[in-house]
């Protein structure tokens, strides 16, 4: 039985998968933007950057079904967790909605990518509060770092094909290194789990 501030092994997979699948998601919709910037070199960092999302689209899957033969009690701890994800999701979301649609009605479009990029950076350091690490504090400044320096090179006035891949070719990275942390998360849970 899980206590109530410690989470279940399939709990824990499950909850690693569904964070799995917006970095598999969202990493080759950053590094798209490379090609339009450098075509040759953007054209493979995007194919290397499409490779790994798949890596963790079929690792995801995996996990899941995984932990379906695992105890996957939720406790108090779990469900605080849930919620925080929940609001924190919404209120990312709706903010990115919400400057997508300011910024494309105003033709302020070239604004877009370092302004999504901030909000997405963020959100990480609220999750710390969440789940009490600090890899996000790390990666969450990495990615706020390219955020700037996109708003700085918009208001430069630099190419938006430029700036989009500057701000894509950091952001895919950022949630390439989050992709990897939790698929080592994922294999020290399945680790522990059999030593138990």
């Amino acid at each position: 039985m899980a206590t109530a501030t410690k989470s279940q092994p399939g709990t824990v997979l499950r909850g690693i998968a569904s964070g799995l699948f917006p970095m598999a998601g969202f990493t080759p919709v950053y590094a798209l933007w490379a090609i339009f910037a450098w075509p040759l070199p953007g054209s493979v960092f995007f194919a290397a950057a499409l490779t790994w999302s798949m890596y963790l689209l079929a690792t995801a899957v995996r996990l899941i079904s995984v932990s379906t033969a695992m105890p996957r009690d939720k406790t108090a701890f779990d469900a605080r967790i849930d919620k925080g994800i929940s609001i924190l999701s919404g209120v990312q979301g709706g903010l990115i909605v919400t400057a997508i649609v300011l910024l494309s009605v105003f033709s302020l479009a070239q604004w877009i990518m370092p302004i999504v990029a901030g909000i997405v950076a963020l959100h990480f350091f609220f999750m710390p509060l969440l789940f009490g690490r600090t890899i996000d504090y790390y990666l969450g400044s990495v990615m706020l770092a390219f955020a700037i320096v996109g708003l700085l090179l918009t208001s430069a006035q630099t190419e938006w094909t430029t700036v989009w891949g500057v701000v894509g070719v950091g952001s895919a990275c950022v949630t390439s290194a989050f992709g990897y942390y939790m698929v080592r998360a994922a294999r020290l849970t399945l680790t522990e789990a059999v030593v138990k």
